[in-house]
């Protein structure tokens, strides 16, 4: 009697995880000092707020570092399938933190607009985001790949917050610049479209991991993949229930199927095995319960 599932995670999927954490808390702790030093220095609001957007990006690294330990420990007698499910968790308590870079760096970038901007050199403040951008982007693919290779939608939203970050860091360049041949008040103003940035980042991770906590359904384009899966099965004369849902960030089946009532016992596990060896082929998909049925019922 199993009353746990004995599959574990390979040695080789946790330390490409153990790679990906490393990689993300070194290099955020490195960029987050960097910048929070030379924004004052500087007096830079465009820096400043992509600086706050760093330090949040160090404490959801923090998180992710917990949470991902917990998520690749192999299932026990209190998580029969696993621990994977503490993953959606992760990823909206990043999503908090980014919410809170995006308020800090708002408030910093209003108030420099209400009492008046301060000028700065230029040089050092630009050399800073420069340097960032190259950094998070290098990140984004080296995790962007272990996210893929491992089917990490954490990793994935990690590196998708890399990528950003690149684009924020751009866009506070381009502030700082303008402020000198343009307005000083352009400066605080890319901090703002950088604030906006990092607030719509959140929403969306929100979302995105709220539907993975809530047991959200799959869309249609997905759903159409796991009936074409299951229809190209020899012996599958129907497909009358099609339940996909979100068990933490992967994707519980549940499907009725009919088949030939007069198919013989070992015929009908053979059509179940196959179906599930299929469906659960696909990296997003935890499990598939099969339930077979004679023509005619549903």
């Amino acid at each position: 009697m199993k009353y746990f599932s004995d599959t574990s995670n390979p040695e080789q999927n946790n330390r490409k995880t153990y790679q990906a954490l490393i990689i993300t808390l070194a290099g955020n702790l490195i960029l987050a000092l960097s910048k929070l030093y030379v924004a004052h220095v500087s007096g830079s609001s465009a820096l400043q707020a992509d600086a706050y957007n760093s330090l949040s990006d160090v404490l959801y690294s923090v998180t992710l570092v917990i949470g991902m330990m917990i998520a690749i420990r192999p299932a026990d007698i209190s998580h029969p399938q696993g621990h994977r499910r503490f993953e959606p968790l992760v990823g909206l308590l990043i999503s908090f933190s980014m919410a809170w870079a995006g308020y800090q760096a708002i408030s910093e970038s209003i108030d420099k607009i209400r009492n008046g901007p301060t000028t700065f050199d230029l040089g050092l403040p630009i050399l800073v985001l420069f340097f960032s951008a190259v950094i998070k982007g290098v990140m984004y693919w080296l995790i962007h790949r272990i996210a893929i290779d491992l089917s990490s939608p954490t990793l994935k939203t990690a590196a998708t917050d890399n990528l950003m970050d690149t684009i924020t860091s751009f866009t506070a360049i381009i502030g700082i610049y303008l402020s000198s041949i343009w307005s000083p008040l352009a400066d605080p103003i890319a901090g703002i479209l950088v604030s906006v940035w990092i607030f719509r980042a959140a929403f969306e991770a929100l979302q995105e991991n709220l539907g993975f906590l809530t047991g959200a359904g799959a869309s249609e384009e997905r759903r159409q993949q796991f009936l074409d899966i299951i229809r190209s099965v020899p012996g599958v004369a129907n497909v009358h229930q099609l339940f996909a849902e979100h068990v933490g960030s992967t994707f519980v089946l549940d499907v009725h199927i009919n088949v030939d009532g007069n198919t013989p016992l070992y015929q009908v596990h053979r059509i179940e095995t196959e179906i599930e060896e299929k469906l659960t082929a696909i990296p997003d998909v935890e499990r598939a319960y099969i339930h077979v049925e004679p023509l005619g019922y549903e």
